[in-house]
């Protein structure tokens, strides 16, 4: 079975038209104990037209986590989806600043994810 999430559309432009996130980090963690887990995670910038800029797939080992730091410099608006076929891998993805410092309006943790398939 295939889940796929997503974070919606994330701002990614201050009022003076200011980069908020360089780059985003985003986390997977299998919590099944025997199972690997397939992931794919695809980002989107959403400037105008949707247009896919990165997509990542590889395997979560059980009871392990992974992480991916990817560049969404370039987009104005952008949009994470983690994509699995496991039922117990929990997602995360973080914003990083031009300083290198956490984005808390781009921390989108598991619960708050929507499921889209």
């Amino acid at each position: 079975m295939i889940r796929k999430y997503t974070t919606g559309p994330l701002n990614n432009l201050t009022e003076k038209d200011k980069t908020v996130s360089k780059d985003i980090v985003v986390n997977s963690l299998n919590q099944h104990q025997h199972k690997n887990a397939k992931v794919r995670i695809k980002v989107y910038a959403l400037n105008g037209k949707k247009k896919l800029i990165h997509n990542v797939a590889f395997i979560v080992k059980p009871n392990a986590s992974t992480y991916n730091s990817l560049f969404v410099g370039n987009a104005k608006q952008y949009e994470v989806q983690f994509i699995t076929n496991q039922l117990k891998v929990q997602f995360a993805s973080f914003g990083i600043s031009p300083k290198d410092r956490y984005v808390a309006a781009h921390r989108v943790i598991n619960s708050e994810l929507t499921r889209i398939a």
